[in-house]
Formats: C-alpha cells, sequence, structure tokens
C-alpha cells in the first residue's frame, strides 16, 4: 500500500508547519530565531507587564535577550518558559530575593514552602477575622471605624464616644473592654442630651446635667474602681496611653461637657463605696499628673 505524503504530517501539532500545509519549517538562519518577540508581546503571551519583565532583568532572574540585525530585541521560547517559571514561584508567595536562591536546591525548596504556608494560614485567619467585623458592621449599621467590641451597640453611641472607644481598644486588654463596654451599654435618659450639649451652655443646665448623671457614675465607679487610675489593664507605655486619653477628651468633648463630667464626679466621689487602696491609686494618679503638667 502505497503511503500518501500527508500522513506523517497529520500527527504533527499544527503549529509545525508553516501556514497550515506540509512544509517542513524553513531553516533558521545563522544568527536569527526561527520565533521570537518583542518586550511587549512577550508581556502580552505571559500574562505579565513590560515594567516587570524590565525589573526581572535588573534583578538578573531573566537572561537578556539578543537583538535582531536592526537591533531590536528579540525574545525567544526559553524567555517565556522562564518568565512563566517566575510567575508561578510568585503565584505561591515566593519573594523575588529567594527565587535564585531556591529554584535549583529541592530542601530550600521545601523549607520556603512550609513557610510561606504558615504565612498564608496566619493571613487567611486575619481575612477571615476581617470578613466577621465586616459582616458585623453591615448587620448593625455601624460606622466603618467603629472599635469591634462595641459594633453591636454603635448605634447607641455619640460619635465621641466611639471614636474614644477605639483609642481604648488600642492601650486596654480585652478583659478591661468587656469591661468597658458593659459601663457603655449602661445608658441613661440624660446621655443624649450630654451629647448634644453646647460649649456655651449656662451654668444651670451644667448642674442640672451633673446631678442627673451622678448616680450611674457612682455606680460605674463602684463596680469598676480601677477607672479611678485608669492604668488597670493597660498595654505599652502607661504615662503615654494616659496622656493620650486625656488628650483625646479634650479634643472630642467640648468644655461644657466635660465640666458636667468633672462636676459629677466631684459630687460623688467623696460617697463612693470603695477599698482605700483605690483612693490611694486615684490620689497617685492625680499627682502624677499634676508633676507632668507642671514639668
Amino acid at each position: 500500500m502505497v503511503q500518501s505524503k500527508h500522513a506523517d504530517s497529520r500527527k504533527r501539532p499544527i503549529h509545525w508547519t508553516q501556514s497550515g500545509n506540509d512544509e517542513a519549517p524553513t531553516t533558521r538562519r545563522r544568527g536569527e530565531r526561527l520565533v521570537g518577540w518583542s518586550t511587549s508581546e512577550l508581556a502580552e503571551l505571559t500574562g505579565t507587564t513590560v515594567n516587570t519583565i524590565r525589573h526581572y532583568h535588573k534583578l538578573d532572574l531573566l537572561a537578556d535577550p539578543e537583538r535582531m540585525s536592526n537591533g531590536y530585541k528579540q525574545y525567544g521560547p526559553s524567555h517565556v518558559l522562564r518568565l512563566l517559571q517566575i510567575r508561578r514561584l510568585r503565584e505561591l508567595g515566593i519573594p523575588l530575593a529567594d527565587i535564585s536562591s531556591v529554584e535549583d536546591d529541592h530542601e530550600a525548596q521545601q523549607l520556603a514552602l512550609k513557610r510561606l504556608d504558615v504565612e498564608l494560614g496566619e493571613n487567611i485567619a486575619e481575612l477571615e477575622k476581617a470578613r466577621e467585623q465586616i459582616a458585623k458592621l453591615l448587620q448593625h449599621g455601624a460606622p466603618i471605624d467603629t472599635a469591634s467590641e462595641f459594633i453591636d451597640i454603635a448605634a447607641t453611641m455619640s460619635s465621641p464616644d466611639r471614636s474614644l472607644m477605639s483609642l481604648y481598644s488600642r492601650l486596654y486588654d480585652e478583659t478591661t473592654m468587656a469591661e468597658m463596654k458593659t459601663i457603655m451599654t449602661a445608658t441613661t435618659p440624660y446621655d443624649r442630651e450630654v451629647d448634644d450639649l453646647a460649649e456655651d451652655a449656662d451654668d444651670a443646665t451644667r448642674a442640672r446635667l451633673a446631678e442627673a448623671i451622678a448616680p450611674s457614675m457612682k455606680e460605674h465607679l463602684e463596680t469598676n474602681p480601677w477607672l479611678l487610675a485608669p492604668h488597670h489593664g493597660m498595654r505599652g507605655d502607661v504615662a503615654m496611653g494616659q496622656s493620650a486619653i486625656i488628650g483625646s477628651i479634650t479634643e472630642l468633648y467640648n468644655e461644657a461637657q466635660i465640666d458636667v463630667m468633672q462636676r459629677a464626679f466631684l459630687q460623688v466621689y467623696p460617697t463612693l463605696d470603695v477599698a482605700e487602696e483605690h483612693r490611694e491609686r486615684f490620689a497617685a494618679f492625680i499627682k502624677a499628673r499634676i508633676a507632668e503638667e507642671s514639668g
């Protein structure tokens, strides 16, 4: 049986032929590639960018291409394969600085992959936590900057209170923040009036509101006597944290609101049912603040 001259060509990939016919590929000329691509074509082919390719050249991760007789760069198949290799390593999270050291070292590859696995696990945990926070913010319609502990009660809090609790959540441990949430949850009929108090409020209004909020302040201080010297549960530099709280209070609340809180405190402090040690800590706290301001 006579074999067709086209029989062998049907077994070849179509890109082996020219224009879809069965002619043999053109013989490569000396000094020239059979196939080649410009920088932009290489970028498109490998799903990267021209700037990325140039960056890889600077890092010696990608060999320089040959140049054609007209001076233009001509990348070949080896560059395509190398770029795809680099992309794969980057997809796995291998830093560019580590690629040269791990690509030909199996043990180094295994160590790098194990390290990346740990890092990715941590990142996934952080992302899952972020998603939970986003879901809670959406569920309660809370402002985006609300501290995580207060999302479910954000609707009952004033903007200054939310900002102050964001600072507290940075300064205090979880136990203390749980206690602060209990305090912030216990609202009074006068909270809104204090929140809306104008800076030029008259003395009678200030005195009335101080009298109104004094009972709830007394209850909070007796239940949480650490509030008298607020370094309990504070992380990091205590002096710095306390100065941040005091500075933020003067920034967030106007003079009339601060005056009302101070008047209420002066009313309840002499009657507080707390251990003497808490009063001593409060006295030491005030003394330290006076010394700091005097200095």
